[in-house]
């Protein structure tokens, strides 16, 4: 009996430091795009990391990060992070960054992310205001300046 408790006790153990793990490489994910250069997602932006670039664009809010399935014309893991914050009250930005295939995660390279989209537009999606679509990093940059 008490073979079988602990190979149950094992077991479960086991199980449930798989399921962490999930949550541990989802939090990498976010960590590695906070962490990347903007110059490395896309040319001609600085060596600054991307979360104090961004936070410099939107100062004093703050981003927000979240993983999320996404298009598979988007992302060839099927798997993107969005990035949004209010830049100025009532104006909200929100980007799309695909996240690279399982097999260069595993590879070890934390990227390349590819940004997909972006956009500025209302906080209230009600508001008449339009939306002004970002289609590179640098155009942000000057929207936010």
């Amino acid at each position: 009996m008490k073979i079988l408790f602990s190979i149950l006790l094992v077991s479960l153990l086991a199980g449930s430091n798989r399921g962490s793990g999930g949550e541990k490489n989802k939090q990498d994910w976010i960590g590695n795009l906070k962490q990347t250069p903007v110059s490395k997602l896309e040319a001609g932006l600085p060596e600054t990391p991307f979360d104090r670039w961004f936070s410099g664009l939107i100062r004093p809010a703050h981003p927000k990060y979240q993983r999320t399935a996404c298009d598979a014309a988007d992302s060839s893991s099927g798997q993107c992070i969005i990035v949004s914050a209010e830049a100025t009250p009532g104006r909200r930005v929100e980007l799309t960054f695909a996240l690279p295939s399982w097999s260069n995660a595993n590879s070890g390279g934390a990227g390349p992310y590819v940004f997909v989209r972006g956009a500025i537009g209302p906080s209230d999606p009600r508001s008449k205001q339009p939306t002004r679509l970002v289609r590179k990093l640098s155009d942000l940059q000057a929207m936010l300046r």
